[in-house]
């Protein structure tokens, strides 16, 4: 299989997207479409919202990250790669190996951590897991993603050896080490130049450098110039119809803006992908399918429980007692977040809250449920069973039509059993990359009588109406921009309605849509006659223990923006502290995706982050909170006791469109170390609840050469009456000017049962020994003696050792 027998427009349409999820095809020549699907903690295929085929739904990625565990990483992307097949997908759109440089970026839950090692060394076995199952993974946002805010414009300035040592890492060691088959370019521009025409970065560096032989895939809509995209070094502009490449490319190639042999070497590398995916053998079109199977749920499982981390447990409050009366209060107990928001997002196979697995796993001990507060950012999407299409079933119609205000003939017709609906291809491809319409229509049955308050979004110009009522009207799209859809949604619009209990009232929704995309969205805020904390902190008295489920939703940790405060929304910092007024014991679940402040932390018995640890989160708490699985998590990044701590904030926000990564090298712990500011909760953190002690940390070899690899032995003694799980992290010192203190350059996990010692070996890549030179302009390893520290986190230090490196 090879181009030669394609002619310049075939070459170039190759190099296009087709639609919003394949490529072109070229059956004269045999080439089949490229179909790729949104990931990286579920395969959501190539439908969109209710046309979505359940999928499995792993932990996401910070909450992979606190495994610490690269084995089990392994078992995820096998896990993945198998569903990549079952959704007929040949590319998986992940891993996120962005840092968490800031705790506040919109897509903090969806990278691994803050640390380029730790990300490396999950990410490795990751992608090589997926790509056993011949699907290609797209190691992701090449590079320094790592804010929503002007995402697609900000221009990124970070110093060479930042670059190199913090940002860079994860990409290179996926494709050296895990020889990664694709990687998708950033929205972000990097010293000027948009990523994804980014000469150096996509040639000199990921091709000539590193040796990669994949393709290069825009974020999509991420590519903006013909020319400087195709001698940059991007594979394919993604998604279609109409895309920079295609016939705008061909057309600069006749014009002699554009050269034919860069377009040659990215064709053969499209050719390489179909060849690599087997996509000739497994076309992309048939049945999308969905699997339920109980070793997979139990895998899910396992990486739940393995991300759960023990932040506090004074008192050994955790596990439960036995015959304890359990009270579950909070806003996420019943409405337990599995997975952020945004492009990551999918429809899950059938799953439990945490209120449900605690019900089931603790039976009669649970006296009462609270909610507590309420956490929604808009107003929530309303219960399909409040909805009634027009033939009395439940859901919506959809109507689609050629015209943006929604006039003339009905082009398509469709359903949703939800009144917030995303539309990102599909049916609107019929009309282009240009403007469409859509509505919504049904009618509401309110269960309560009242004043409802009604709150509505979309992303184009439109009408929203309940009864006679207008919630929103924007003919011209002139109302202000909100976060909803990546910013893209207008500013929630209200209205308030006086509603009768069962009397149905019609609702109708209108949008325009452009290049395949539409959303709209209707929720809704029922009246009520409790006051939430008060009816909590009674629910909390007459119990034995409280477990209080707080946290964020895929509204406040999203794709498209960041979050502006760490603080928990709405009420839920009062909520914990007046129920642990009154409780005898007071369990605090934290169920989001990146840090958030504790100010009530001293207050409490324990406290156990759960992230969104995917389908199985219900369960895997329940199981943490009665002692059936150990918290296996450790911080994949560092809790501050307020967001003005993290050493990057000073340098967060972009000043006329530059963001300037003015903290060098000194995010998340190193900057903490630096800066001698005590986090709340470090880097590394977690408990067990097992015991345990360390001893004789040696060095297996005491001299190695340049270039060659470490290890360090540690001997762990299990001291408790349950198996303790303890993750063996080692510290490389520094003590130059401008470097961090510390750096992590390897780790170890270990499960030690009661009664027995086992020795832990921690291999130290040589890789994780080098430093950038400014001056030689390449990497250096320092020859002479390199203190490494044994810990158990960044601020708990247990042994020493020195090793040397000989030149």
């Amino acid at each position: 299989m090879n181009g030669s027998a394609l002619d310049l427009d075939d070459k170039a349409r190759l190099l296009g997207g087709a639609t919003s999820w394949r490529t072109h095809a070229v059956e004269a020549a045999g080439l089949p479409a490229v179909k790729m699907s949104d990931g990286p903690n579920g395969v959501r295929g190539e439908a969109e919202s209710d046309g979505m085929v359940p999928g499995v739904v792993v932990p996401v990625g910070i909450a992979l990250g606190a495994t610490w565990d690269p084995d089990l990483l392994g078992r995820i992307g096998d896990l993945l790669g198998r569903e990549a097949v079952r959704k007929r997908a040949h590319v998986l759109l992940g891993p996120t190996v962005n840092l968490h440089r800031t705790p506040i970026g919109g897509r903090v839950f969806e990278c691994y951590s803050e640390d380029p090692e730790l990300t490396a060394r999950l990410a490795v076995p990751y992608v090589r897991a997926v790509q056993a199952h011949d699907v290609a993974v797209t190691v992701k946002h090449f590079v320094a993603n790592d804010t929503e805010v002007e995402r697609g414009t900000v221009d990124v300035r970070v110093a060479e050896a930042p670059l190199r040592e913090l940002y860079l890492r994860p990409f290179e060691a996926t494709v050296i080490e895990a020889d990664a088959w694709g990687i998708m370019s950033a929205y972000n521009r990097l010293d000027g130049e948009h990523c994804a025409h980014h000469h150096r970065l996509l040639s000199e560096i990921l091709r000539d450098e590193w040796g990669f032989d994949g393709f290069v895939v825009s974020d999509w809509d991420g590519a903006h110039d013909t020319v400087g995209a195709i001698s940059g070094g991007l594979t394919v502009a993604m998604p279609g119809p109409e895309t920079i490449f295609g016939e705008p490319l061909a057309e600069a190639v006749r014009d002699g803006q554009a050269s034919e042999a860069d377009v040659d070497a990215r064709v053969a590398e499209v050719i390489r992908l179909i060849e690599r995916t087997r996509a000739v053998e497994r076309p992309a079109d048939g049945p999308q399918l969905s699997v339920d199977d109980p070793d997979e749920r139990e895998l899910c499982l396992t990486a739940a429980a393995a991300s759960i981390t023990l932040l506090a447990n004074d008192g050994a409050a955790l596990p439960l007692a036995e015959q304890s009366r359990i009270a579950v209060i909070g806003p996420n107990a019943a409405h337990t977040r599995m997975m952020g928001g945004g492009s990551s997002s999918l429809r899950p196979l059938p799953h439990r809250s945490i209120a449900q697995a605690i019900d089931d796993r603790f039976g009669g001990r649970v006296v009462a449920h609270a909610l507590g507060a309420d956490t929604e950012k808009m107003c929530p999407p309303i219960d399909e069973e409040q909805l009634r299409r027009a033939d009395g079933s439940p859901g919506l119609d959809l109507s689609f039509f050629a015209a943006p205000d929604t006039s003339g003939p009905v082009a398509a017709t469709g359903v949703t059993d939800s009144s917030r609906h995303l539309v990102v291809g599909g049916t609107p491809e019929m009309f282009g990359r240009g403007q469409f319409g859509v509505t919504m229509t049904g009618s509401f049955i309110p269960t309560v009588s009242g004043r409802h308050v009604f709150g509505a979004s979309i992303a184009g110009k439109g009408r929203v109406t309940v009864g006679d009522t207008v919630v929103l009207d924007d003919p011209a799209r002139e109302l202000p921009r909100g976060d909803w859809v990546f910013g893209f949604g207008c500013a929630e619009q209200f209205a308030t309605v006086d509603l009768v209990a069962g009397e149905p009232v019609p609702i109708r929704v209108a949008t325009s849509g452009v290049r395949g995309m539409a959303a709209l969205t209707l929720g809704v805020r029922a009246p009520r006659d409790v006051e939430l904390i008060d009816e909590a902190v009674a629910a909390a008295a007459a119990a034995d223990v409280a477990v209080v489920v707080v946290g964020t939703s895929d509204e406040w940790e999203t794709e498209g923006v960041d979050r502006t405060t760490l603080a928990l929304p709405g009420d839920q910092d009062e909520l914990v502290r007046r129920v642990a007024e009154v409780a005898s014991r007071t369990v605090v679940v934290l169920n989001c995706g990146g840090p958030v402040l504790t100010p009530w932390a001293d207050q409490v018995d324990a406290v156990l982050w759960a992230s969104f640890a995917g389908q199985e989160t219900g369960p895997a708490v329940a199981a943490v909170l009665a002692g059936d699985r150990d918290p296996g998590g450790r911080l994949p990044i560092t809790w501050p006791v307020r967001l003005e701590d993290c050493p990057a904030w000073p340098h967060y926000a972009p000043v006329d469109g530059v963001q300037t990564y003015g903290e060098g090298h000194m995010i998340g712990y190193r900057g903490h170390d630096a800066s001698g500011v005590a986090p709340r909760f470090a880097f590394g953190h977690g408990g067990s609840y097992g015991s345990s002690r360390w001893s004789d940390a040696s060095l297996v070899r005491e001299v190695i050469a340049v270039g060659e690899d470490a290890e360090v032995a540690v001997t762990v003694e299990s001291t408790g009456d349950r198996p303790v799980t303890d993750v063996v992290q080692v510290y490389r010192e520094e003590d130059a000017a401008g470097r961090p203190p510390k750096a992590l350059v390897g780790f170890a996990k270990a499960v030690t049962e009661p009664g027995r010692t086992a020795t832990v070996t921690v291999r130290i890549p040589a890789a994780a020994l080098r430093r950038w030179d400014d001056e030689l302009d390449g990497w250096t390893t320092d020859v002479g003696t390199h203190r490494l520290l044994v810990a158990a986190s960044a601020t708990d230090v247990r042994h020493t050792v020195e090793l040397t490196v000989s030149g």
